[in-house]
């Protein structure tokens, strides 16, 4: 770690919501790397004052004046926007608050962006191994990210202010996607994206019961507005408008049981959807049980995202599923 006394050489910008312990890790994280170059690290959260105190205002990285924790209000693309605004460096890095860092991430970030000075870098993101027990659970959340991938995301991502400065940051209306809608800015505008597969990061892994999951997802309703803004986007889904396969597959699924009331053969839409689902843990015997066991939740969840994703679509003037 090293003391912020002049010009700074990279701004790594955190917007945090609801996750004091995850901030907490991330900065123990931060404090251990190994880059030896000036940088500085921008909190913008929204905690009161007793957690911001405790969790940010106390902690080594805040002390050795590498921290400045900045209170804003807002989804995750105005808070990111306050950040980068707010800070000094000509390169920004973004990492998200439940992830942490590798003790060379920033280094190994820098570095690629110094071998490719006007590109977007983007490092690679690994579930957190700390936490792989958690995988084990039916209905979990955490991000498996090879550089370059389709939507480069914020979690681990560089970009040159001076592009971040052309392009106007990020679009606050968009309430999730906002990261995608901005590297397809940038690649519109002539951007590379770059791939720092050594800039590690880890994610967190997140358990939650199916209601709990259900409302996690509620958000997949807004990305019909990203879709709408980027219609290019449709080139990588199936059919043109299902999200993913598993959104194609659980609709044809549910519509062929609807189906199958009137015409018993219809129930056939559901076999793709029961194939893919029971090896959704692996072939084997025990894995296949437990995913079978597990297919109801799987399908209500899926379904669910796939109707959210249809009120959305309803509310954006674009169909999105």
């Amino acid at each position: 770690m090293r003391v912020v006394d002049g010009p700074i050489a990279v701004s790594v910008v955190v917007a945090s919501h609801a996750r004091e312990l995850r901030l907490r890790w991330l900065l123990n994280s931060l404090e251990d790397q190994t880059f030896d170059g000036p940088w500085e690290l921008l909190i913008v959260h929204d905690y009161d004052p007793a957690p911001a105190e405790r969790v940010i205002h106390r902690h080594p990285l805040t002390t050795a004046g590498v921290v400045r924790a900045i209170e804003g209000e807002g989804g995750p693309g105005r808070r990111r926007n306050v950040g980068w605004r707010a800070s000094r460096g000509e390169l920004i890095a973004f990492i998200d608050d439940d992830c942490r860092a590798e003790r060379d991430w920033l280094e190994r970030l820098v570095a690629a962006a110094r071998q490719h000075p006007a590109d977007v870098i983007q490092g690679r993101t690994r579930p957190d191994p700390f936490e792989e027990p958690v995988l084990k659970a039916p209905h979990v959340r955490t991000l498996n990210i090879e550089p370059v991938n389709a939507y480069r995301e914020t979690c681990n991502i560089l970009y040159p202010r001076e592009l971040l400065e052309r392009l106007g940051g990020f679009d606050e209306r968009a309430v999730t996607g906002e990261d995608v809608d901005l590297s397809l800015r940038a690649i519109a505008a002539g951007a590379e994206i770059s791939a720092a597969p050594e800039a590690l990061a880890y994610h967190a892994i997140e358990s939650f019961t199916l209601p709990g999951i259900l409302r996690q997802n509620l958000k997949w309703r807004y990305l019909a507005y990203l879709v709408k803004q980027h219609p290019e986007l449709r080139e990588q889904f199936p059919l043109g408008i299902f999200w993913d396969e598993d959104h194609m597959l659980v609709t044809a699924a549910a519509a062929g049981l609807l189906g199958a009331r009137r015409h018993p053969w219809l129930a056939v839409l559901a076999a793709p959807y029961v194939r893919k689902a029971s090896r959704r843990r692996g072939r084997a015997r025990q894995q296949r049980a437990l995913a079978l066991a597990e297919l109801p939740g799987q399908a209500v969840r899926q379904f669910a995202e796939v109707l959210g994703m249809a009120a959305g679509s309803v509310r954006h003037g674009t169909l999105l599923l």
